[in-house]
């Protein structure tokens, strides 16, 4: 029974996450050659005739800023005056405490504080700044100490920790109470045991956490205190790479960072990728599909400039197959508003098409060549004729398999408890026989339970996309109400309560062997129908292009420590 609970919990969990999902749609220019002057007026172009029809649209500013606070940033750019002047408020900042000038003294530091956690990643890659770090957060806590606030002083103190890993405050320049609570702060303890696992592709890469250079990916920092820490991995050491902001949980928080991304990544003037060369265009739909997850996004748009005075809108949904995109004329400051208003609404069609010459072509969506009258009429049936993305498949195919063992599993213990329930009724005195048969209910209940809500979570990412609801499909629905109305008749005509308890005492067992049978068999005809049922709802709920929003992916991350497996996206 725990194991059905256990199942409902995450199928519940994960319920939220996937209607949190936004539906609206992101432009995103994409370059390979730096020039940036086309995209703005192209994205408020295209972003403006998306609103017309009805489509909600990321603002530029907006998404960068999402994208920053869930994904990553550019790290930090601090000026040398503004370190000068973060030098000066901390040391006058210990003056005013020497002369008990409490109040004047918190307000330096706590200046000086915020400018230590604006710029946190870029003032500890220096050993030396990142001492001065360490020391003025320290200064608070004598600052705190000083005006009776204990509590509040070693709050602080496991502050400093945190914002420096592994740091080396300068001992003689704080009284013999604050460096033992910094001390203390520094043992492992109660609320100190978070970790933070950081991978990366390609592995071996430095980390930075806070800017503290930390060891080679992949890494684990144990002994932390839960909150927001910055890492950075960086295969490259003279370049600093972009900072992802960790919410670090008690427990342990893993985070994979594909550097490859992360330098094609860019949050200014507008948000955009820029590649060192022109990419795969799945390489281009894998990264477009990483922003709609991080936003979230139910689609993007990508823009680009694939030859000279040519630009392309490709539509990004949740699998690269068949998407559809139109190609128009363009000049150094974007394409104009007439063939925006066309390109569009051919996106929105579903189609491919080529506005660049004097008549508009249609092409053909996966080869992009000119289509002909035979394919045109074939791509009329092709919207939903498609696969789920690979990662989705193999995820949706294992959870189905393990769904089907289990239920197998499940009538295979139906058929051992009629065995067991014999032996039971030849001899009612039998302990062995008599538990024997009990636990094997429960076996029925957890195993048949697990496996219907195995299969069915698994339809929705397992079944191919189609346009109509398949006629198998209606057969596996006309299935499952058969298997209903048998688990109610069944269960509706089974034998009452018997009247004396199912205990090893009873001396009669027939009764409650022959109730058990039957409450058995219509448990397991109603989890066998739950799956069989899900078939036809899964196209009755996938509403045109929205089938195409599925996303799942497996992970697996090895090391010496161990291993995990694990899935992450929504349907």
């Amino acid at each position: 029974m725990r194991l059905v609970l256990a199942v409902a919990v995450l199928w519940l969990c994960g319920l939220p996450s996937a209607l949190a999902q936004s539906e609206d749609w992101l432009v995103l220019p994409t370059t390979a050659d730096g020039d940036v002057a086309w995209m703005q007026p192209t994205v408020g172009k295209v972003s403006r005739e998306f609103r017309k029809h009805g489509v909600g649209v990321w603002s530029s500013g907006q998404a960068a800023v999402r994208f920053e606070q869930r994904g990553s940033a550019p790290p930090s750019v601090v000026a040398e005056q503004a370190i000068e002047d973060w030098l000066v408020r901390s040391q006058a900042g210990i003056r005013q405490l020497a002369a008990g000038e409490y109040s004047t003294a918190l307000s330096q530091l706590e200046e000086a504080q915020a400018l230590s956690n604006a710029a946190l990643e870029e003032l500890n890659r220096d050993p030396k700044r990142a001492r001065t770090v360490v020391d003025t957060c320290l200064y608070m806590v004598r600052a705190l100490l000083d005006t009776g606030e204990k509590a509040a002083a070693e709050a602080q103190a496991k502050d400093c920790v945190r914002m420096v890993p592994g740091g080396e405050p300068t001992h003689y320049m704080h009284p013999p109470t604050v460096a033992m609570l910094y001390d203390e702060a520094s043992q492992p303890g109660p609320g100190h045991t978070s970790t933070l696992a950081v991978d990366s592709e390609p592995s071996d890469c430095a980390l930075r956490v806070n800017g503290v250079l930390i060891g080679k990916t992949p890494f684990e920092m144990t002994d932390l205190y839960p909150g927001e820490y910055r890492a950075q991995v960086e295969c490259d050491p003279s370049v600093s790479s972009r900072v992802h902001r960790v919410q670090v949980s008690p427990g342990r928080t893993n985070l994979f960072v594909v550097t490859r991304f992360d330098r094609a990544v860019r949050t200014t003037p507008i948000l955009h990728l820029r590649y060192d060369e022109s990419p795969d265009p799945r390489q281009r739909a894998r990264d477009a599909r990483e922003f709609a997850r991080e936003l979230p996004a139910a689609a993007v748009v990508l823009a680009s400039v694939p030859a000279i005075n040519t630009l392309e809108l490709r539509l990004i949904r949740g699998t690269q197959r068949g998407a559809a995109f139109a190609r128009m004329e363009t000049t150094a400051v974007g394409p104009s508003t007439a063939d925006v208003i066309e390109a569009t609404a051919t996106l929105l069609a579903g189609e491919c098409r080529d506005f660049t010459g004097p008549e508009p072509v249609t092409l053909d969506c996966a080869t992009g060549r000119v289509e002909t009258p035979a394919q045109r009429e074939a791509s009329k049936d092709r919207v939903g004729q498609v696969r789920p993305p690979r990662g989705q498949f193999v995820s949706g195919l294992t959870l189905a398999s393990v769904g089907t063992a289990s239920l197998l599993t499940g009538y295979g213990l139906l058929a051992a408890r009629s065995s067991a329930a014999n032996d039971w009724v030849a001899d009612p005195g039998s302990l062995d026989a008599h538990g024997k048969w009990l636990s094997m209910g429960t076996g029925i209940l957890v195993t048949g339970a697990a496996g219907s809500a195995l299969l069915v979570t698994a339809m929705p990412l397992v079944l191919p996309y189609k346009s109509k609801t398949p006629w198998w499909g209606w057969l596996s629905g006309g299935l499952g109400i058969g298997f209903t109305a048998a688990a109610i008749a069944v269960g509706v005509t089974a034998d009452p309560k018997p009247a004396q308890s199912c205990s090893i005492n009873n001396l009669n067992p027939d009764p409650c062997v022959n109730r058990a049978k039957q409450t058995d068999l219509a448990i397991m005809l109603g989890v066998t129908a739950a799956p069989l049922l899900t078939i036809p709802l899964v196209y009755l709920f996938r509403k045109g292009d929205e089938k195409l929003k599925a996303e799942l992916s497996p992970s697996i991350h090895v090391n010496r420590a161990g291993g995990a497996i694990g899935v992450g996206g929504a349907f």
